[in-house]
């Protein structure tokens, strides 16, 4: 239902290849080509104001696209590195992507139940932290539009926070590496319970959690993943601290001068750029945005058959990067939304040549299988995360 839904709202504005709205069907790349070529995918059309939309537009296409199918790849190789972990036989991990996920959930989740019978099941999952940097951004946005200088554009992390390294005073908090006390946000494991919001996992009494699950709350006990403050006993991973006279680590909010290679763990937003630039430069820098992988581990304790538990034990090692392609995924999808009405647009820009008009005819053609490829990695993506209840 999801790849029809999102095919659906593609019809309205481009039209979808054939193949890729049917609910059901394969789970690759949909039907059709999925990538722009060669010629198309690095243009340059000139210096005039709408050839430099265009090119900016098929280099964010070309970037969207290759993500949606890198993803999809690396979520497959997941998936079968999981099976064989879990002793499913070639023959089981042998199809498409959703078939073979879908078969290994499957497995995942009689496993799980399994020993749940028997033993007492501990997980413990943080959420990766993915950053996009301002210079690529910027520079995406002074190739886009004639005016735009990239040492001058103005911008806002939506979502998120600004951070990177101050070569002066850190006006606001500094990270610092630690494996001990931390007397302000704790990223990582903050033992001895978190008296702030423990947003992760908790290893103790959680006092709220969130809609997926996790603690979003009081922690009396371990918390892995982030207490906002009062880590009441030691900090192992970052430390925001504020009243810094000198911040050797990343610092963010606010640097007496400006940052070096600051980066947004959010979505950067440019409000003196055109909004066909906004969505093109967003596309392509949330498809080269670098991800650190959270924490996944499982354990248990109990009379557990401990072949089953170590089957267990290798297979959700693959936690850490699923939760990685998940959060990508998610980030892509919203730049797709955006990137449709883009290439809606484009369709006009007839003055930046005959080139433009065929590389954006082809463009229009690939995206809404690129986002049909990237609906049936969300839809699996899913399936496997909760196959561990």
């Amino acid at each position: 239902m999801r790849r029809f839904a999102m095919c659906a709202m593609l019809t309205g504005l481009l039209g979808c290849p054939p193949g890729t709205g049917m609910p059901g069907g394969g789970g690759g790349s949909a039907g059709g080509e999925a990538s722009l070529s060669s010629q198309c995918a690095s243009p340059d059309f000139g210096a005039g104001a709408a050839a430099m939309k265009v090119s900016a537009f098929l280099g964010a296409t070309a970037r969207f696209t290759n993500a949606a199918a890198d993803l999809q790849g690396s979520l497959f190789n997941i998936c079968r590195q999981m099976g064989e972990s879990l002793g499913m036989s070639s023959g089981e991990l042998s199809g498409d992507v959703r078939g073979v996920c879908n078969a290994v959930s499957s497995r995942m989740r009689d496993e799980m139940q399994a020993v749940r019978a028997q033993a007492t099941v501990s997980i413990v999952m943080t959420p990766p932290r993915c950053e996009v940097r301002a210079e690529a951004y910027a520079g995406c946005a002074a190739s886009c539009e004639v005016d735009v200088d990239p040492g001058e554009v103005s911008m806002e992390c939506d979502g998120g926070y600004v951070h990177g390294q101050c070569s002066a005073q850190c006006q606001g908090e500094c990270s610092v590496t630690v494996s001990g006390q931390c007397t302000g946000e704790c990223q990582g494991t903050c033992q001895g319970g978190c008296t702030g919001t423990c947003q992760g996992t908790c290893e103790g009494t959680c006092s709220a959690t969130g809609a997926d699950g996790q603690c979003n709350g009081r922690c009396d006990g371990t918390c892995h993943g982030t207490c906002s403050a009062g880590c009441q006993g030691s900090c192992q991973g970052e430390c925001w601290v504020s009243g810094q006279a000198s911040c050797q680590g990343s610092c963010r909010g606010g640097c007496s001068v400006e940052y070096q290679e600051p980066r947004c763990t959010g979505t950067y937003r440019a409000p003196s750029v055109s909004a066909d630039c906004q969505a093109s430069c967003d596309a392509r820098v949330q498809a080269e945005a670098s991800c650190e992988p959270g924490r996944a581990e499982i354990s248990f304790s109990g009379g557990v058959d401990e072949a089953q538990a170590e089957r267990l034990r290798r297979a959700f090692r693959n936690f850490a990067e699923l939760g990685v392609i998940r959060v990508k995924l998610n980030r892509l999808v919203e730049s797709g939304r955006a990137l449709v009405q883009t290439a809606r647009n484009m369709r006009g820009m007839r003055e930046a040549g005959l080139q433009a008009v065929s590389c954006v005819t082809e463009a229009i053609a690939v995206i809404p299988n690129a986002a049909a490829s990237m609906s049936v990695s969300v839809e699996v993506s899913v399936s496997v995360s909760a196959s561990v209840g």
